[in-house]
């Protein structure tokens, strides 16, 4: 008997399947709310060196033309002032080409050194004004992105050779691990359940970081959990689907992270700071963690890790589920030791 045979008579497309569906796609909605997430998180206002103080008056009182030049829009330049203050372009008698353009023709100018001011706008609390990542830095931005998604790369090798076969070395334990009553691999279920509990914790950790650095090594983490939702997510989902309904379920979980872009831009509309932001998509993965408790493993993958016994066990748990009890009742672990290709 084929696996997809079983599933027929165990339900189909039963309610357990329904559920399940629901159940792993609700996280996608939050994964593209973390691959998306530098787009608000780093967004750049417009800005422009904090004036230099002058002998009299604090910064904040110097005007920004005599302090900060103008680019060829007439508006103040990004990262230049003023060596020195400007003082006549505020005098009416001053050079009339000086007073239309709002510059001091061959008047010195230096690199922003006592910070920046950061105008109102869309953005006006992200990673870049909390950081200055603009001008010289501003390349940093960029550099947090592709280690977030280096932590993708790694993390789709790592989970996905982990939720297939891992062995632990008998030096680490003074026994083989099946001696200590495991299968020597970790399955799916009990990864993407790691992987809730870690994309919480270290999008947390994100929102808390005092530090570029740690916000990097946070991103990091964050994206090798991301990729084992991803791929556990998929392989669950897909080994519990009768095969004639798997396109359907492929296409309401691609819809689900579509859906996720407009989630991510309505919570950013009404959180415009980054770090309750970086909190807003990150927390529902505990309310995750906490339920995945309640997954039951690929029983295809259970078998063919030598433990029909479980396999049994979930089996009938679905039958139970889909209102087909008796089915359920009628499977021995030779039914499963037999089950063919999936």
């Amino acid at each position: 008997m084929s696996f997809v045979e079983l599933l027929a008579r165990l339900g189909g497309m039963g309610r357990f399947q329904v559920t399940y569906v629901a159940a792993l796609a609700t996280p996608l909605l939050m994964l593209a709310s973390h691959n998306l997430l530098q787009n608000f998180t780093a967004g750049t206002p417009a800005h422009h060196c904090r004036a230099r103080p002058a002998a009299n008056a604090t910064a904040a009182g110097v005007p920004p033309v005599v302090s900060i030049p103008l680019d060829g829009h007439r508006r103040p330049q990004s990262c230049r002032r003023y060596v020195e203050l400007q003082w006549h372009l505020l005098d009416v008698n001053g050079s009339a080409d000086a007073a239309a353009n709002g510059t001091a023709a061959g008047a010195a100018t230096e690199p922003c050194r006592d910070g920046w001011t950061y105008l109102d706008g869309i953005f006006t609390d992200t990673i870049v004004t909390e950081w200055d990542l603009v001008c010289d830095s501003k390349k940093l931005k960029q550099v947090a992105q592709s280690i977030y998604m280096a932590g993708i790369l790694l993390g789709s090798c790592l989970f996905g050779v982990l939720s297939d076969k891992c062995v632990l070395p008998r030096r680490w334990t003074g026994r083989n691990w099946e001696e200590l009553g495991g299968t020597g691999r970790f399955g799916r279920r009990v990864l993407l359940t790691w992987c809730y509990l870690q994309l919480g914790a270290t999008g947390v950790g994100t929102a808390a970081a005092p530090s570029l650095l740690i916000y990097c090594v946070c991103r990091f983490l964050t994206g090798l959990a991301m990729a084992g939702v991803s791929l556990n997510s998929a392989s669950l989902c897909m080994e519990w689907i009768p095969t004639e309904a798997r396109a359907v379920v492929g296409t309401i979980n691609g819809y689900c992270y579509t859906l996720g872009q407009f989630v991510l831009a309505a919570v950013a509309f009404g959180l415009p700071r980054w770090r309750q932001l970086q909190l807003a998509v990150s927390l529902p993965f505990f309310v995750f963690f906490f339920y995945s408790w309640l997954y039951v493993e690929s029983a295809r993958w259970q078998v063919s890790s030598g433990r029909a016994d479980l396999a049994l066990r979930g089996l009938r748990k679905v039958a139970r589920i889909n209102g087909r009890k008796e089915e359920g009742d009628k499977l021995s672990e030779e039914v499963g030791r037999g089950l063919g290709p999936l």
